[in-house]
């Protein structure tokens, strides 16, 4: 007989050398989320009409969305995703780094420290100034 979920995803974790005796608690409820999405997908395939499909109205699909958020979520607080197993070992992700929305209001921060009294920016000078900024004007470049 091959191995339970909970088996499979504590090697796993061993497997990525980030196994704590904490997560067993966490592991076995990932398992117990698989298995009920699992019977849930059941459920909502014999919810459909002899030769047709289930329905995606069908309450049974909502129940199945939700669990697969649950297991993700899970999963994510495990590090059995590579952005979570990145977060883990601590290096870097895109999360940690600025954004490019960080980015542009530290440069109008900068721009408004160094504005002299009387000196007002236009729409335009600020635009300029900011790389790559769509400006909305519905003009196009090509």
């Amino acid at each position: 007989m091959g191995q339970t979920r909970e088996q499979i995803y504590t090697q796993q974790l061993k497997d990525l050398s980030i196994w704590e005796d904490a997560f067993a608690p966490m592991v076995k409820e990932l398992a117990q989320i698989d298995r009920r999405r699992t019977r849930l997908q059941k459920a909502w395939a014999a919810s459909a009409p002899p030769g047709g499909k289930p329905s995606f109205l069908d309450p049974h699909y909502a129940l199945i969305v939700q669990a697969e958020r649950d297991a993700l979520a899970y999963r994510e607080a495990l590090g059995l995703t590579p952005k979570a197993l990145r977060r883990l070992r601590g290096q870097p992700t895109a999360a940690t780094g600025p954004t490019a929305a960080d980015e542009i209001s530290a440069k109008l921060d900068r721009m408004l420290e160094r504005e002299e009294p009387g000196q007002n920016w236009s729409f335009e000078q600020l635009a300029a100034s900011v790389p790559n900024l769509d400006t909305g004007g519905g003009e196009s470049d090509g």
